[in-house]
């Protein structure tokens, strides 16, 4: 079967995990809107001029407003920065978890529920490997990216006089698209090494990383091109999200919750399609290597690598 629907399946089929992320999602917004939205009614000093933000952003009153209550506002950027930390440390502390959910799904097993204790267990498990490959992606992804941006701002400076404005503003635009498809395509290795660590696992980010490296450069349109496949439904999903902004103008109470009810749709999207991504490497990598089978372990599982390795002994001894 296809490696994308596959994930796909297998991601509608974790809605209990889905729930979780979208809770924990919504909680860390909710601790900064609502202590941004008390901000604003203590400081708007019954201004209607907030009303007109409904109908879209508008600078003027957004600089007005910040100008004038920057003491009580600036804490709250400061929240909003931690907030945006934290969310990272999230997103690679799932990880384990996302990716121990998928090699029980992809598993022969006849009881695959979803526990939130071995969802803990796994996130706990593999959270100081992660923390060690986002450093290594991080850096990798700064010095590649930053190369094409700093040899294309070399060149326009260089061109300056023989190029026309359009001319420097291809020459940017090239090389930013190079620089974003290197961040990706690295960001892309990240994830299968993700995989090669709890599929095998591995413990060394360098040694994952590189292999991972290889896996993909070897089958590019098996694992990048799906990459930037879910790259592109999440941007149409942001699309299609920015169209019906604009067609729906925030007039009354009833307006305001389809928008707010469309935001928390798109909210569920992202978390999903993260989901499935993870999944999509997973099911990719099992489907491009071939595994040995190992002998039949019956002791149970202490830990989540320990559990996968049941899973795959239970498939080979099924079959």
């Amino acid at each position: 079967m296809n490696p994308l629907l596959t994930a796909l399946r297998h991601t509608l089929r974790s809605r209990p995990l889905l729930s979780l992320m979208y809770g924990i999602t919504l909680i860390m917004g909710l601790i900064v809107a609502l202590p941004f939205y008390n901000t604003l009614v203590t400081e708007d000093q019954n201004s209607l001029a907030f009303l007109n933000l409904l109908n879209g952003f508008d600078y003027t009153i957004f600089s007005d407003f910040l100008h004038r209550s920057k003491r009580s506002i600036l804490p709250l950027i400061s929240v909003g920065r931690w907030l945006g930390l934290t969310y990272v440390f999230l997103s690679v502390f799932f990880a384990g978890g996302i990716l121990t959910r998928f090699s029980q799904l992809s598993s022969l097993r006849s009881n695959d529920s979803f526990t939130i204790g071995m969802f803990w267990q796994a996130c706990s498990y593999y959270v100081s490997r992660f923390i060690w490959l986002f450093g290594v992606t991080l850096l990798l992804v700064v010095i590649g990216s930053g190369i094409w941006l700093v040899l294309g701002t070399l060149i326009g400076v260089v061109m300056s006089d023989t190029l026309t404005e359009r001319g420097q503003f291809w020459i940017g635009f090239f090389f930013f698209w190079l620089s974003a498809l290197t961040a990706t395509f690295l960001l892309c290795i990240g994830d299968y090494a993700k995989v090669i660590m709890v599929r095998e696992d591995e413990s060394n980010a360098f040694r994952a990383f590189r292999r991972a490296s290889r896996l993909v450069v070897r089958n590019p349109g098996k694992t990048y091109g799906l990459y930037c496949l879910l790259i592109l439904i999440g941007a149409g999903l942001f699309g299609l999200y920015f169209l019906i902004d604009a067609a729906v103008t925030m007039s009354g109470w009833l307006t305001i919750l389809l928008m707010f009810v469309v935001q928390q749709t798109l909210i569920l999207a992202r978390v999903g399609i993260k989901v499935w991504s993870l999944g999509t490497a997973y099911s990719v990598y099992e489907n491009l290597l071939k595994f040995q089978p190992v002998p039949v372990s019956q002791s149970v599982p202490d830990s989540p690598q320990e559990l996968a390795q049941s899973d795959e002994d239970s498939r080979y001894t099924s079959e």
